[in-house]
């Protein structure tokens, strides 16, 4: 250790002083970004509680992406993210190599659906004290801006399921009336789907591309 002292060597500190040493030099830095790390994360969370970017997987909007705006109101004629609540068609969804190799893995799939609770993106087109008109397999709505047809239910689904279409009646409180323009979609035309819950609401779409 002298022989070291003579020749101008540093003696060695154990690692943890070392250590210590460090962290009091990187703390003031570590410090202030902290804060702007703080401040991104607060300002995302406050951003995905209020916003979110939804992917339309069927023609039901006639477009791809849309902006959710959460827990937002919905005005007739603008578009509804709703939690289905209807019933399921046996063979809704379209039985793949994924879900045929999951299904020999042991893995529990089934094909009915819609699955409850499952978010969809709809426009919103009737609300309570419209009216409700079947004739034959047309649907018709009555509402303050006039009548308008709303679709014409198929009588089967494209694997072979029977469809029945929504009864006449005049839409009670705490539902809504929903619509899509593609003839496929599986709306309030159908019995199985029927009228939405008000609470079944989560928030607006808003169509992008």
């Amino acid at each position: 250790m002298i022989a070291g002292q003579i020749r101008g060597e540093a003696p060695s500190l154990p690692w943890h002083t070392r250590v210590a040493a460090e962290w009091r030099a990187r703390w003031p830095r570590m410090r202030r970004r902290m804060l702007v790390d703080g401040a991104i994360l607060l300002v995302l969370w406050l951003v995905t509680r209020v916003f979110a970017v939804a992917w339309v997987y069927t023609d039901s909007l006639h477009a791809s992406v849309a902006v959710v705006l959460k827990g937002a109101p919905v005005k007739p004629g603008q578009v509804a993210v709703i939690a289905y609540a209807g019933g399921q068609l046996p063979h809704y969804y379209r039985a793949t190599s994924v879900t045929r190799a999951l299904a020999w893995l042991g893995v529990d799939w089934t094909s009915e659906g819609p699955r409850p609770g499952s978010l969809q993106a709809k426009y919103l087109v009737g609300v309570e004290g419209d009216r409700i008109e079947v004739d034959g397999r047309d649907v018709y709505l009555t509402t303050r801006q006039g009548r308008f047809s709303v679709g014409r239910a198929k009588p089967v689904s494209r694997y072979g399921d029977p469809l029945e279409p929504i009864r006449p009646q005049v839409i009670p409180p705490g539902f809504v009336y929903v619509w899509a323009p593609s003839p496929d979609a599986l709306d309030s035309r159908y019995a199985i789907a029927g009228l939405v819950p008000v609470g079944r609401i989560a928030g607006r779409a808003i169509p992008i591309l």
